[in-house]
Formats: structure tokens, sequence, C-alpha cells
């Protein structure tokens, strides 16, 4: 709160301004008027207002609880008086209790059922009780079932039921019931036996042929019994009994069989073995082999070892054989792989060690390129954006998820700032025109593409450019339909090095890949990359997206992928913790990746575990914000995974 001049200021010009505020908080209509500070103060008249609600309030609440009334028909003559809701006491008419409770329902009085019980309605159930309590000295545990006439409890409870006395009848009727179930087995007298030796039963030579010793026991057992015995036991053992197992050791000793002939598992040498374990099994040593960080059985690495990516590898083989090949690895996924900074530190380390082939993928949306490079497009162009939208493209889209389309016949775009030899523009084949070119000795030079409608997605190719920096452009001159541009991949023909396309999608989940994963086709058969780099799971685990979800949008766009480029190398990226609010733990959708690593037969590669806390390494200098690396977390990035797969 600040105050100019400050509190307690004896400036002329503030005595002035505080007596107009008196004026209006005293007299104005206001119910506030601001003080110095701008902070409101209640006015003469909102208190008036209040203390009046309040006071009308407390009456209202009142009235239902002091006041009571002699009849139904006197409380409903003052319904306005009861709040709708509230009870109020009529007097009862007889003394069966003292008062009935009433509730306003919707302006009548509608009884609740409850009373308040009158002094006489009490004194009726204490001289009933006391009618059946027997005086006299008991236990606590001492509760007497009933009273006769003269004060005796001929049953009652003492720590179990008991009774005074038995009447001779029914103590002939117990006695007789016991000794015919107990027959010859009374009175025997048993010696040589221990203790807790107890007869079932005797028969008539005086033998004991059941009896407890411990446990149930016999003195014999029938051969029929036994047959019966042996019969129900080899039933279910009987498929794990002498069973002849060939091809197999001395040692070998089957544990069961099924149904089939097969065994499950067996004792090799007095070791268990076992042809494999079910899912049950799996679990249970999932849980004690926990895949979270700083558990004593933790097991899931930082990073695999990179075999899966022999097609990357050789490439760089070749050009460092002095062969004519461009290696290509194409970064996809979130924010993290269309923001430039990571992008930016792999492209350094890779054009360090094998040269600078090209930019790569270019988008059509806003938005510098790593390499300084840019765009400008008229405005009427229309943008699609997967990462925002629910929807599939309708007229196409490109690698990264993003295109622009346009009715227009007067909408240009433009890449600007372009070092490259060869374009290729990639566009939906629908129903317009465009044109597109390139300066050369200022002139500049255009080819038209008439549209055939078709609705698939293809590529014209601009090449023999000198190696220079230029602007590609396009124009929609003469266009009488829809026009849909995707994007641009450039390189430069005939220098050594590698491209590094960035491809990423900021604001995308994974689930969000599904929505043109079925239009790739056309992109990975021209640009040909020889890996692709995923990081995706920053936006994922900040909304209610489950990781099975996750988990078939990964599985499905690498199936796409593949089904083109059968072996092209795939890292899995696990992001790290960052500030954002979790919905789902990001550490499960780590644990997805590494599991399709394994199931996928790909790369894996955790930057989860590279770095330590969001707080611990933004104290470190690593984060741009809450949620994105800057250029020294993408460079430990960097060098961490080109050291880990990218290199080798």
């Amino acid at each position: 709160m600040a105050f100019n001049p400050e509190l307690g200021s004896t400036s002329p010009a503030v005595l002035l301004d505080n007596a107009e505020r008196l004026d209006k908080l005293v007299n104005g209509d206001a119910a506030t008027v601001p003080d110095r500070a701008g902070q409101p103060l209640d006015s003469w008249r909102l208190m008036l207002q209040t203390f009046a609600a309040v006071v009308e309030n407390t009456r209202q609440n009142l009235i239902p609880l002091g006041k009571q009334y002699q009849s139904v028909e006197e409380a409903q003559a003052d319904i306005a008086n009861i709040p709708e809701d509230s009870t109020t006491y009529v007097r009862s008419p007889d003394d069966s209790a003292l008062a009935i409770e009433y509730r306003n329902v919707a302006g009548t009085l509608t009884a609740t059922g409850r009373r308040m019980p009158s002094q006489s309605s009490v004194d009726a159930v204490i001289q009933f009780i006391d009618e059946f309590i027997a005086s006299g000295a008991v236990s606590g545990d001492f509760f007497p079932f009933f009273v006769d006439g003269a004060g005796n409890v001929p049953v009652y409870w003492d720590n179990g039921f008991a009774v005074s006395r038995i009447a001779t009848s029914l103590y002939q009727m117990i006695y007789e019931d016991v000794h015919a179930r107990l027959g010859d087995a009374l009175n025997v007298q048993v010696t040589g036996v221990s203790p807790l030796f107890f007869p079932l039963f005797m028969d008539s030579a005086g033998n004991v042929p059941v009896y407890w010793n411990g446990g149930l026991d016999a003195s014999a057992i029938a051969t029929g019994l036994l047959e019966k015995i042996w019969t129900y036991i080899n039933g279910i053992i009987a498929n794990a009994l002498n069973q002849n197992v060939p091809l197999v050791s001395p040692g070998f000793v089957p544990g069961m069989m099924d149904a089939a002939g097969n065994v499950p598992f067996w004792f090799q040498d007095g070791e268990l073995d076992a042809t494999g374990i079910g899912p049950n099994i799996r679990g249970i040593f999932s849980r004690w082999y926990q895949r979270r960080m700083y558990t004593s059985a933790y097991n899931i690495p930082l990073h695999t070892d990179g075999r899966t990516l022999w097609r990357w590898k050789a490439k760089k083989a070749q050009l460092k054989a002095g062969l004519a090949t461009r290696p290509h690895f194409m970064l996809t996924g979130d924010s993290w792989t269309q923001n430039n900074e990571l992008a930016t530190a792999i492209a350094g380390l890779l054009h360090d060690d094998y040269g600078d082939a090209g930019l790569g993928w270019r988008t059509v949306n806003y938005g510098a390129a790593r390499d300084g490079s840019n765009i400008n497009r008229s405005a009427g162009w229309n943008l699609y954006d997967s990462s925002p939208t629910s929807g599939a493209p309708l007229y196409g889209c490109g690698i990264d998820g993003q295109s622009v389309n346009t009715t227009m016949a007067t909408d240009y775009f433009r890449v600007t700032n372009i070092r490259c030899t060869d374009c290729r523009i990639y566009y939906q084949d629908l129903n317009g025109r465009f044109q597109y070119g390139y300066d050369a000795g200022g002139i500049t030079q255009w080819t038209e593409v008439v549209c055939g409608n078709t609705g698939a997605t293809k590529s014209v190719l601009l090449t023999g450019m000198a190696d220079e920096v230029r602007t590609i452009y396009i124009k929609t001159d003469g266009n009488m339909g829809r026009v849909a541009i995707h994007g641009f991949y450039l390189w430069r023909s005939g220098v050594a090095g590698c491209v590094m396309s960035k491809a990423g999608n900021s604001g995308i989940l994974a689930d969000q890949f599904l929505l043109f994963s079925d239009k790739i086709a056309e992109y990975l058969s021209t640009m040909q990359p020889d890996v692709i780099a995923i990081v995706i799971g920053n936006n994922d685990y900040r909304i209610s997206e489950s990781t099975a979800i996750f988990r078939t949008a990964l599985q499905t766009y690498m199936a796409a992928c593949r089904a083109v480029l059968p072996d092209v190398g795939f890292i899995l990226m696990a992001p790290p913790r960052t500030n954002g609010t979790a919905i789902t733990p990001i550490v499960d959708f780590r644990d997805v990746m590494y599991d399709l690593s394994q199931s996928l037969n790909c790369e894996f590669f955790s930057i989860y575990d590279l770095f330590d806390t969001w707080a611990e390494m933004n104290s470190l200098g690593c984060f741009l914000d809450n949620l994105h690396p800057n250029a020294t977390g993408s460079n430990l990035v960097a060098t961490s995974l080109y050291n880990a797969l990218i290199k080798g």
C-alpha cells in the first residue's frame, strides 16, 4: 500500500483531501470511497445497511428458537417469522410429549417426527426398567435377563449364559442325550498314553481304533480305505509321476507335466529351472526392481549402447572415406526440438567433426532456424498446427505436423537468408496452382505447379543452384483453387558433411503424432533420415494423458517410419524433471520409453537421469525457463548424447 505523500503527512493538501473524503464518507451515496492509497473504505450509508441486515438476520434466526406456540394453527399463522427450512416447536396437546418439532417447508409447517419427551414419559420408562432389575451385590459383568415376582433372577449373564437352578425334568433330558452320544466311551480307564491322548470311541472289545494324540490317528487302516486314499492322491499327481523324459541328463527331475505333455519346470542337478516365466511373476520382479532413480535395485541405464544405429554409423564411415554421402540426423518431438537451443548444440558437434551439408528441414511456421534463416509470408495463408488441435489436417501437413494453405491468387511465401544448392518443396496435390523460384544473376527463375487434385502429398525439386545464401520464393498468381505448402528440405550438394534437421512441434503430445503419422511417407522417402531422435513427454506429464496412450502413440509412429525406412535408427530421449505441475509423474514416461527401446529394438537416452532436479539444474544455469533448456543445458545434453550414441 503506497501513500503519496507518505502516511502521517501534515501537508495542507493532504488535510483538505481528508476533509473532502470524510464528507463523501458521511454524506455521499457511494458504498465505498477510496483512501489516499486507493483502497476502498466503507461509507456511513453502507455501514448502516450492513448493521440493519445483521439485525434482521439475527431476528429471523432467534424467533424459531425463542418463541413457542400453543397450537399448530398459531404457529402457521406466524409463518412469516419462521425462516424457510428452519424448525420451531408446538406444545403437545397431551402428556405423551412436551413439544412437537415442525419444519417450515415452502411456507407450510410439516411435522419432523421428533418430540421433546415429557417428565411423565421419562418416569414411566424408569419404572418399567426398575421392575426388571434385581438388587444385590453382583459383578460388573452381571446382567439379569428377567426377575420373577419374588425378586429372584433365574436366568442371567455372568461372563457367560447361566442359570440359578435346573429343574429335574430338564436335567434328566440333558443327561440321557449326552449318555446316548458317548455310550461305551464313558468311564473307560485308558493307561500308558500321554496326557494329549483322547479316545474318540471304543469298540465292544475295549479297543480304541480312532483317537487323538497330538493329531488325528488310528491303530490300523483297512485295505478298502487305503485303496480309496491312494486312488485320490494318484489322480492328482499321476502326470508328474514315473514320466520317461528322453534326451535329458540323469540329473533331470520334472516338476510336473501339463495336459499337452509339456514340462513347464524341473530340477536340473538339484537346481530349479523353467522354460520361462509368465506376466504375474514378471510383475513381481518388476516391483522388486523398480525402475526409479536412486533405489537400491535401480536398473535403467543412462543410455543404451547404440548397436541399432548401423545405418547412421555406416553413412558416417562412408563420409570419412571420402564418398559422396550426406548422413542425415533428424530431431523431432515437442518444443525441446522446435526451439533452436538443443538442435544448434547437436548440429555444432556434427559439423565440427563431419562438416555442414545444409539446414535440412525448414518449417512453414514462424521462427528463425538455427542457421539464422527465416520465413516471410503474406496474410492470406492459414496455418494448421497439430499441437493445439484434436483434428487431423484437412489438407495434409509437414513431417512436423504443420502446414499453410490459401485460396488467394495474390499470396506469397519466402524462405530468406538460406544457404543451399538444392531445395525440395512439399505440397498437397489439391486443385490450386502456385509458382516457385529463386534468384539467379538478379533474375528470379520461376516454375509453375498446376495441382492435379489427387489429394496426395507431393514435392518438387529446385536443384543446380550455386552454393550461396539466397531466398526461395513461392507465389499463387492465377490460383483459383486451394494451395497447401507443408515445408522445405534444403541441402548443399557437393559439400562433405552431415544434415541436421530440426522437425519439432512446440506443445505437441505423443498421441498428436498420430494425426499425421499416415502422411509421412513422402518425406521419409525423399529426405532419407538415417536416425530419428524423439524428445517427447514434457507436455504429456502435465495433462491427464495416460502412459498407455503415450506408449501406443510412439509404437504407431515408429512403425509408420519403419514401413518406409526399415533400417532407420531411433533414439527415444526421455525429458528431465522440469518445473511444471505433474498430473502423471514424468518418470513414468521415461520408463515407457526405456521399455520400448527394449521391445522395439531402438536406442534410449535419459535426460531425466542426466539431469538432477529442475531446481538444482536451474541453479547451475541450465534452464531458459520452467520447461526448456538454454544453451548451457542444451550443450550438456548434446555432448552426452553425442559421445554416447551419435559419434560412436
